[in-house]
């Protein structure tokens, strides 16, 4: 339980990761006519280690960056039995290890004043391990009357630090485009 909140806080702020940090992968079904849906409402994570469920705070924030998203691009947001697409959104945090070889003797850094008579074990290498936070959010698509999924997004990051609340939102906002930047497929051709 201890590890829930030492995260949390971590997971609050991946999202304030600049673009650059951001890898964004999605996938969709080829068979869908993407041009008639008009309509969407929010469905539910049904993942046991959604960590939205436990951060309600962000959970709000990113809904509304969606919702924001979504609405500039034409879609309206109606009731749930009238939607043509659910959004369901969820993510999650790992801890990762970064080990980072820096070479000895015989690496891209020598030594200046190596001499191989001295042998390899004479001067050792540097190698640095650091651990980080990975976060990851996925924008789910759903056909609301097949209960299908059709379009998927994922964005990851490294979990940074944040505490201004208008940053942290514009951070949102631009990780939640650049996830959305490919949905509906085909739209960014369209918008060139």
């Amino acid at each position: 339980m201890n590890r829930v909140f030492f995260l949390l806080p971590l997971f609050v702020t991946f999202i304030v990761v600049g673009c650059s940090s951001v890898n964004v992968d999605y996938d969709y079904d080829p068979a869908v006519d993407f041009a008639v849906i008009h309509t969407y409402s929010w469905g539910q994570a049904s993942s046991a280690d959604d960590e939205l469920a436990r951060n309600p705070l962000l959970k709000n924030r990113i809904i509304a960056s969606v919702d924001n998203y979504l609405q500039n691009r034409g879609f309206s947001k109606v009731e749930p039995d009238q939607a043509d697409i659910l959004v369901v959104i969820q993510a999650t945090v790992k801890e990762k290890m970064r080990v980072t070889d820096w070479g000895g003797p015989r690496g891209y850094y020598r030594d200046p004043w190596y001499n191989p008579w001295w042998g390899a074990g004479a001067y050792g290498g540097r190698v640095d391990v650091s651990y980080y936070q990975e976060g990851t959010l996925v924008i789910d698509i759903v056909d609301n009357s097949k209960k299908e999924l059709i379009w998927r997004g994922l964005g990851r990051g490294i979990v940074g630090s944040h505490s201004d609340k208008e940053k942290k939102q514009a951070a949102i906002d631009t990780y939640v485009q650049e996830i959305l930047n490919n949905f509906p497929p085909g739209y960014a051709k369209k918008a060139k």
